[in-house]
């Protein structure tokens, strides 16, 4: 006859295992596992609602996806809200574009809102705001007062200039400049009106710097004076780059009565070995005059490399148009410049500063482009000299502002990436001073072209063997180490 279990005796025996240390030992584990596990969830929540400033690192050599304090100064300043419309099919948006886009919408609070469009779900969502075709992964920039269309060419930049030579295409990557300058377009009421002179062989803007000031919302117009009798009102600025011939009397006189009345102008002035009274006579009325010649630099930090001593690479003296530049450590180039000094004699109202200067090795050679050595003769002027001066004056109307720099060469490309955009960053700081445009970018496109990484076959032995071998075997050893310390308890 087969015994009956002892109940009894049995849950005693269940209730003893619960009282043992090895089920201590483990449930202490399952509730440390739980605890990890709520915990972990905890933090990704609270992450995953964080900016993507502090959850996203950017590792790009260049900081692609790192707004400049220009962008994050104009984003927080915003008078009025503005949205961004990415325009891409879903599934097909560009990571770099939204990435930066998060950017903003983090750094520009409520005043920046971030909207994807879907142009196969919405084809006539682009039509309300350009009858062109827009391409995918472009932005949209939209506020109360307009909106601007940053096509995805404009963001992704291709540069063709080295392709016949070097049968290179250069990329570059402006994101950052393309979608604050569109921002500080739409949300602006007051955007900048330059005037260029012209009707004596005046040199216009082009290339790059004709861009960036586009891309930093300036409208640029032409004014011929020998046929208007007046700057126009909308004017905030004159621009006059290297005219080949003197300005008419009356042209003096329109200009000086516009300046008299708190205007503002830049002045690219060249040597040219002509009589010029009435040009004289503008920058005279302003305490500035030319020296009449070419300089010479010979002091070895101050003039390009390989003995051209005629392309300056002058000083940066403080001023609110350079400090920038000095604070960034950027260099300017002025080929062919003419000297500048302030006049003995002008009105004790006149406040004038210089810009940039050369060094006390420095001559002006007035034989200018008919020299035929570098070297000092007799009659040449020693310097040093200004190259770049700003004068400013109260007058009842307001405050006149003249910026003159002495070599149109400086706005030359190729000048402008021999100093990494200096000259470009100096022009647009001017610019912005003279039309008191806080807004003024300096912001420039991003190489996107790729380098190789080269890593010694000795290295990638040494990293194979580590990754591969030491630390999962370090990881095991840990391992084993823990578990046969827990049985010993």
């Amino acid at each position: 006859m087969k015994k009956k279990p002892d109940i009894k005796k049995a849950g005693a025996g269940v209730s003893a295992s619960f009282k043992t240390n090895a089920f201590k030992m483990g449930s202490s584990q399952v509730v440390f596992c739980v605890i990890a596990v709520l915990i972990a969830i905890l933090l990704n929540l609270i992450v995953a609602g964080l900016p993507t400033t502090y959850t996203r690192v950017d590792l790009s050599d260049d900081g692609y996806f790192t707004l400049s304090e220009q962008s994050v100064n104009t984003v927080k300043n915003l008078e009025m809200p503005v949205t961004l419309y990415l325009i891409a099919e879903t599934g097909s948006e560009d990571q770099a574009i939204t990435t930066l886009l998060d950017r903003y919408e983090d750094a520009g609070g409520d005043n920046i809102k971030v909207e994807y469009v879907d142009p196969v779900l919405y084809p006539g969502f682009t039509s309300n705001y350009t009858s062109t075709t827009v391409s995918a992964n472009s932005v949209i920039a939209v506020s109360e007062n307009r909106f601007k269309v940053i096509d995805n060419t404009s963001i992704y930049l291709q540069d063709y200039s080295n392709y016949y030579t070097t049968g290179q295409v250069s990329s570059s990557f402006d994101g950052e400049g393309a979608i604050t300058s569109a921002i500080a377009y739409v949300a602006s009421t007051d955007l900048p009106v330059i005037y260029a002179l012209e009707g004596h062989g005046e040199s216009t803007l082009a290339g790059n710097m004709a861009t960036l000031v586009n891309k930093d919302n300036y409208t640029v117009n032409t004014l011929n004076l020998m046929s208007s009798d007046q700057v126009p009102e909308d004017c905030d600025a004159l621009m006059l780059i290297s005219p080949q011939s003197d300005i008419t009397e009356r042209e003096l006189e329109v200009i000086t009565d516009y300046l008299e009345n708190g205007g503002s102008m830049i002045i690219f002035s060249d040597y040219l070995n002509i009589d010029t009274p009435n040009f004289d006579t503008l920058l005279l009325t302003y305490g500035l005059e030319l020296s009449n010649g070419i300089v010479i630099e010979r002091e070895g930090a101050n003039y390009y490399a390989g003995g051209y001593y005629h392309y300056l690479m002058p000083n940066l003296e403080s001023h609110d148009i350079t400090n920038s530049l000095i604070d960034a450590a950027q260099a300017v180039m002025l080929p062919y410049a003419e000297g500048i000094s302030e006049s003995e004699a002008h009105r004790s109202t006149l406040n004038v500063s210089p810009l940039l200067s050369t060094s006390s090795s420095s001559y002006s050679k007035p034989a200018g482009f008919q020299m035929t050595t570098f070297e000092k003769e007799q009659g040449d002027t020693d310097g040093p000299f200004w190259v770049g001066a700003a004068v400013s004056e109260e007058t009842a109307s307001g405050e006149t502002k003249l910026v003159c720099f002495s070599s149109s060469t400086m706005l030359n490309d190729t000048v402008d990436s021999s100093v990494s955009s200096g000259n470009s960053n100096l022009f647009l700081s001017a610019l912005g001073w003279l039309c008191d445009y806080e807004q003024s970018m300096s912001i420039h496109a991003k190489s996107v072209d790729s380098e190789t990484l080269l890593i010694a076959a000795e290295d990638v032995n040494r990293w194979t063997v580590i990754m591969i071998a030491a630390l999962p075997a370090a990881a095991i050893f840990i391992g084993a180490y823990v578990t046969l310390s827990r049985r010993k308890k």
